[in-house]
């Protein structure tokens, strides 16, 4: 056998191979960067880490610090019994110097307003619990933009004052996952408030969804404390 017949596909293969695996790869093939959040209790240097199932007193201050290495459309919603489902981020009434997508780095939410800090708060009256989601996606997610305007949201264009609320339902609008229903009105939020049943802490790497690729979740509980 002549081997040069040999030697010449072998060779062929040999650069091919380090073709392959010298080229750098397109942002589609390689890996794709894990999200983290961590939610945040109080103010300025006066914060504390959240854990779950977090005994709050009503009205504490809470915000949410979010890492990525790429932009990320970011959406966070609240649920308990009282309340129904309530959009926190984003929303157009929430003047927080902040849209989607979110820059790569580190963004807090709600963001900030004149030089303060804006912070959502935990509720009063809430007899059981409260259950926060953040999803993060590469791309618009279209089962959560759908409900932005269906459902309640924190607004700080409300009050004069620029403090941050949330808003009663529109005259006339048809609310989505309203007080006194028992889920989110969303599959996805659904399936990332789940993880918070089990999961002790919601600060970290968030969690890919188990359905819709190129999503990751976090999702934390939370208890008013009680008086006296």
């Amino acid at each position: 056998m002549n081997a040069r017949l040999v030697l010449i596909p072998v060779a062929a293969a040999a650069i091919a191979f380090a073709v392959w695996k010298f080229v750098p790869a397109s942002p589609a093939d390689g890996p794709t960067p894990t999200p983290a959040s961590t939610w945040r209790i109080g103010l300025g240097a006066q914060i504390t880490q959240a854990r779950n199932y977090h005994e709050l007193a009503a009205e504490s201050p809470i915000r949410l610090s979010f890492t990525c290495s790429e932009p990320r459309y970011v959406y966070v919603f609240s649920h308990s019994l009282e309340d129904g489902t309530v959009l926190m981020f984003p929303s157009a009434e929430l003047k927080g110097g902040l849209a989607n997508p979110l820059p790569a780095g580190n963004t807090v939410l709600p963001g900030v307003s004149a030089d303060k800090e804006l912070a959502w708060t935990t509720r009063s009256g809430i007899l059981a619990v409260t259950t926060m989601v953040a999803i993060a996606s590469r791309e618009r997610i279209p089962e959560l933009e759908e409900l932005i305007g269906k459902v309640r949201y924190w607004s700080n264009c409300v009050l004069t004052t620029g403090d941050m609320v949330v808003t009663k339902a529109k005259e006339g609008m048809q609310v989505l996952g309203p007080p006194r229903s028992t889920k989110f009105p969303s599959p996805l939020l659904q399936r990332a408030a789940e993880f918070a049943i089990t999961d002790d802490m919601p600060n970290g790497p968030m969690h890919e969804d188990t359905v819709l690729p190129g999503v990751w979740t976090t999702s934390w509980k939370v208890i008013e404390q009680k008086k006296g």
